[in-house]
């Protein structure tokens, strides 16, 4: 069976180009391997894709074409990456409204965003006579996650013991599919409508609608759940979104939800890597010259606001790395009690006898109780198959199992359950590498010569991390392997150093351009405060003695 990959796909804006860039390289290469690679344990597939903001467009591309459109990524500056990031987006289409644009819903065309989506996922087929062609790259059944941002909220509720229930409400949402390569089905509308509102930044694109079934609302938690008859009055039920980042802008979580209901028992554990996609790296973002005496109300707005968006960014990393942790103690425990039975430096007796007395407490008695234990069992014999076909040739099979057993009491004591080392490589850039970094990764819009730069920054650090820690992956990759021959699609545009984030400055940019985002930003600000019922006087004085002087600060006028 094939290696499996997961990719997480961050939030970006502009610098979705550098994720397409990233994407095309990783994805090329394993086609590039698997033709080669003639034993089957030894090809990779890519089962997993989730994404927020740009990512979630960006992995909702991916799915599409790798299980059905299979020869629109093969060539580095032709493919679907390649022209939704590069080509088919600018400035000039973002600036200028189309026909049913709102300028007092979006600061850009958000109907330029909904062609370029219509363009790369559910018009592929329209028409054209097409036959679906799965990539090489694409495991049989793909699931596909998009971070969503929920606007309207979902209230769930948690009943008390002294009677009624607590309520909260929760803004951060997602959306799953599962894919079969061999049926293309008629989904994909629903997908790219989630895809464009899983990238509505906000404020500059506008909010989107999407029918949502009860069902997804649906908890984790047993004792918690939505309320039927509150917001779902029915079981389906219309939502507002906004851009999935908001709350969850790097959904390793996510992922990893997926890889386990796509391997529940952790079967192909010692098989599987979880592959971060971001232009930021993860560097720190502390602020230590924040402090009692210069916290006037500017600069407290200021170090609030960075500490809510970084405190929310690698939620997921962090509680991985956690429970990575936990797990590497539990091996190791694992692997020492294994070596102390088979040195008979344990008497299995009494462990046995421990074992015996703690998992009914710990599981339950009843008959669904023991259905769940058993299965856990299984598990952790698939698991720890090494210590397990050890101890079973060593000391017999009893003693194998009663491993088992006390290796059962310890996970569900740490709640470790069903939880396994998540094998996470990261291919991420600096601000310095990138040319679309600043005003908010917006950028990157202003001229496509900032996009090509930034995707080939992004295709460079792949190839980076194929000839460095991901290396074993790829024995066939020219670099890897002298004898495998560089091919024509490898080949990178050159790269200049000019456009890179520490040498170019906004004064850069022509004038013209940044002008025009000005006028923009201030009728979008005027519109906003006319909105507020501020009136038109007022509206001139602010407009005139504050939003002119920070435009023109924001963007070197």
């Amino acid at each position: 069976m094939a290696k499996k990959l997961a990719i997480t796909i961050a939030g970006a804006v502009s610098l979705g180009s550098y994720e397409a860039g990233v994407l095309y390289e990783i994805i090329r290469t394993i086609k590039h391997h698997n033709t080669i690679e003639q034993d089957e344990s030894k090809k990779i597939e890519i089962d997993v894709l989730v994404g927020a903001s740009a990512g979630g467009m960006s992995a909702t591309i991916a799915a599409q074409k790798l299980l059905f459109e299979a020869s629109s990524l093969d060539e580095p500056y032709d493919n679907s990456f390649y022209h939704a990031w590069v080509q088919d987006v600018s400035f000039d289409k973002l600036i200028n409204f189309q026909k049913g644009d709102d300028p007092t819903h979006s600061i850009l065309s958000s109907n330029l965003i909904d062609d370029i989506s219509k363009k790369h996922v559910d018009d592929c087929y329209a028409g054209t006579g097409k036959q679906p062609k799965k990539h090489s790259a694409a495991a049989d059944t793909l699931w596909l996650g998009l971070a969503l941002s929920n606007l309207n909220g979902v209230d769930y509720v948690r009943s008390l013991i002294t009677g009624g229930y607590f309520c909260y409400t929760r803004f951060q949402d997602r959306m799953i599919k599962i894919f079969d390569s061999g049926k293309p089905g008629d989904v994909w509308v629903d997908i790219r409508n989630a895809a464009v509102s899983c990238g509505a930044f906000p404020f500059a694109f506008r909010v989107k609608d999407l029918n949502r079934q009860f069902k997804e609302s649906e908890n984790k938690s047993k004792s918690i759940h939505p309320i039927p008859n509150g917001i779902f009055k029915e079981s389906k039920q219309t939502f507002t979104y906004t851009d999935g980042g908001v709350f969850e802008n790097e959904p390793l979580g996510m992922a990893k939800d997926l890889v386990d209901k796509l391997d529940p028992t952790h079967s192909l554990h010692d098989e599987r890597f979880y592959l971060f996609v971001s232009p930021q790296s993860l560097k720190g973002h502390s602020n230590p010259n924040f402090n009692e005496k210069n916290a006037d109300f500017f600069n407290t707005a200021k170090a609030i606001i960075p500490a809510i968006y970084h405190q929310a960014r690698f939620h997921d990393w962090i509680t991985a790395e956690q429970v990575n942790d936990q797990i590497k103690i539990l091996d190791q425990r694992a692997k020492g009690l294994s070596d102390a039975i088979i040195a008979n430096k344990i008497n299995s007796t009494q462990l046995q006898n421990l074992s015996t007395n703690l998992l009914p407490l710990l599981f339950g008695d009843d008959q669904k109780s023991q259905a769940k234990q058993t299965e856990e069992q299984n598990r952790l014999r698939i698991q720890y198959k090494k210590e397990y076909s050890d101890l079973t040739q060593n000391c017999g099979l009893s003693a194998a199992n009663i491993f088992i057993d006390i290796i059962l009491v310890l996970e569900k004591a740490a709640d470790l359950g069903e939880k396994d080392d998540m094998k996470i490589f990261g291919i991420t850039a600096e601000d310095d590498d990138l040319a679309g970094g600043k005003l908010t990764a917006f950028l990157g819009f202003f001229d496509q010569s900032y996009r090509d730069h930034d995707y080939d920054v992004g295709r460079k650090k792949a190839q980076e991390f194929i000839k460095g820690p991901g290396k074993s992956w790829f024995p066939h990759y020219p670099g890897n392997n002298q004898k495998v021959k560089s091919e024509p699609w490898m080949e990178i545009h050159p790269i200049l150093e000019k456009l890179n984030g520490s040498k170019l400055k906004l004064t850069d940019v022509p004038e013209n351009l940044r002008k025009k985002f000005k006028e923009r930003l201030s009728n979008s600000a005027n519109i906003f405060l006319s909105e507020m019922g501020i009136p038109r006087l007022g509206r001139i004085v602010i407009k005139f003695f504050f939003i002119k002087h920070q435009l023109n600060k924001l963007l070197g006028l």
